[in-house]
Formats: C-alpha cells, structure tokens, sequence
C-alpha cells in the first residue's frame, strides 16, 4: 500500500500526530518540528505526507534521535534519514536512508516506491 492517499493527494485525511514538548518548549530541535502520534491513534512514525513543514523528526523516549523526514513544496515525503530497527537491513539499530517517490504520498493503493534501506 502507499502512502494512503495522504494530504499530500488532496484528501482531507486526520492529522494523528501532535508538536513534542518533551524535548523543547516549542516543540522544536534546530527550528524543525518534534512529533509524537497521539495517544490511540496507533501511529508512532511520522506523516506520510506534511501538513505545513518540509521536515519532522521523531525522538526516541530517552531524548535520542530516532527519524528525520523531509517533504517537498507539495507535501510529498521524499527523504528519511533513520536511527532505528529497519528488518530489511537486519542489524539491530543502524543509520541507514530511503529515497520516495511522489506515488508514495499520492498513491491510495499499490506498492509504495520507496528505496531499500541504504547504510
């Protein structure tokens, strides 16, 4: 599945994150923004598609850094630099990037395009 056909499509979908204050009272770590999901809303990552920025990042709990992704002028996630568990590299933690095609925010089925994990 892609991206859901996100924001970014036009489609007026629920926004499931929230601005982490835990971190900063503003809710930000060299100007770019720290989201958290919302409690029940199952979601842990980042957006699919942004809303207003062209970048968020996602803290582990302990205050270490966890994912940064980036968006385009039309919403679109392009880039992510993770320091995380990704299964296909099968390395524990590693910090490693993905690459995204606009079909990945656009798309509301299909295969996400989307590169594997390069260390």
């Amino acid at each position: 599945m892609g991206g859901r056909g996100t924001f970014a499509a036009g489609n007026p979908v629920p926004y499931t994150y929230e601005v982490d204050t835990s971190f900063s009272s503003d809710g930000k770590y060299n100007g770019v923004k720290v989201l958290k999901g919302i409690d029940g809303s199952g979601k842990h990552g980042l957006p699919e598609s942004s809303h207003s920025s062209t970048a968020y990042l996602k803290m582990n709990l302990d205050g270490t850094f966890n994912m940064m992704r980036v968006y385009d002028s039309s919403h679109n996630l392009r880039f992510e630099i993770g320091y995380h568990v990704d299964n296909q590299l099968g390395m524990g933690k590693v910090l490693h990037y993905h690459t995204y095609s606009t079909s990945f925010s656009q798309n509301v089925k299909g295969k996400p395009d989307r590169s594997s994990g390069v260390v």
